[in-house]
């Protein structure tokens, strides 16, 4: 099989494992030498140029850069507003820089939340997505229903005042699933720097769970294709949420197995934050 999503064993978890923390890297390097007046667009290149340096040529998803208000995806909020504008940064802004590189066949999806200056909002903001660390790794555990996981998730955010932002999320996703590829031909095609073959293993399995043909949708959300136990695996996992126009967000690995869940890794720039 040549696309793979569940069974590593313990050298392909290093592997995401290394990889996941090379992408942190990347953006917390990118986020250090930030400049007033950059736009988003600029930083969306230069992503693209460091990850470029480490020899990844293919993303999941384009580099997703955020200043300002659209850390909150306001209003009604478009599944493709999330593109890179022309927003120029200023002192104080939030900042969501978000990243998807495939290195060497491995997915790995990244999301930096942090702010250019003193921001008071997402000082208050960025320690309450601990808990929902804790809660969602604690309700898999629990053998909860995916489903039912994300709607408690909600109901949090809905009870401290604030705006539930990963329900705007392309396929409203709380989480979805990661993989790898072996190094094949047809794995190498891209469309602006995006794998084709995930593109479209992604979209079949959305459409066959939809159709009720299969039971296995790469999304986690609150509709009905996620009514099912949590799905063996590795699941990128993203709570965002936001008050008076700053959103704040973090996304990394779950792991998922017969009879346990875990994070990947516990050494990330938001658990080194609350810590």
């Amino acid at each position: 099989m040549s696309l793979k999503y569940k069974d590593f064993d313990a050298a392909e978890l290093d592997k995401f494992k290394r990889f996941q923390k090379k992408s942190y890297e990347t953006l917390e390097e990118v986020a250090r030498g930030l400049k007033a007046g950059i736009t988003e667009i600029a930083v969306a290149r230069l992503i693209r140029k460091r990850f470029h340096e480490q020899g990844v040529h293919t993303y999941f998803h384009v580099p997703v850069v955020l200043f300002g208000a659209r850390t909150s995806y306001p209003g009604n909020f478009g599944q493709f507003e999330a593109l890179s504008t022309d927003q120029k940064l200023e002192d104080g802004m939030a900042i969501i820089l978000d990243a998807a590189p495939i290195y060497e066949g491995h997915i790995v999806d990244t999301s930096l939340s942090t702010t250019f200056g003193d921001n008071a909002t997402h000082k208050m903001l960025h320690p309450k997505l601990e808990a929902f660390r804790n809660t969602l790794l604690e309700q898999v555990k629990q053998r909860r229903d995916f489903k039912d996981i994300e709607i408690y998730a909600n109901s949090m955010i809905e009870d401290m005042g604030y705006e539930n932002c990963h329900r705007k999320h392309i396929g409203e996703v709380l989480g979805h699933r990661i993989y790898k590829v072996k190094d094949r031909i047809w794995n190498r095609i891209t469309i602006k720097q995006i794998s084709v073959r995930h593109l479209l293993w992604l979209a079949w399995k959305s459409i066959a769970a939809r159709n009720g043909w299969q039971d296995d949708s790469p999304n986690w959300n609150h509709r009905r294709t996620s009514a099912h136990k949590p799905s063996l695996g590795l699941w990128a996992v993203e709570p965002h949420f936001a008050i008076d126009g700053v959103g704040v967000k973090f996304e990394e690995i779950m792991v998922i197995t017969e009879d346990d869940a875990y994070w990947l890794d516990d050494d990330l720039p938001h658990t080194r934050a609350w810590a």
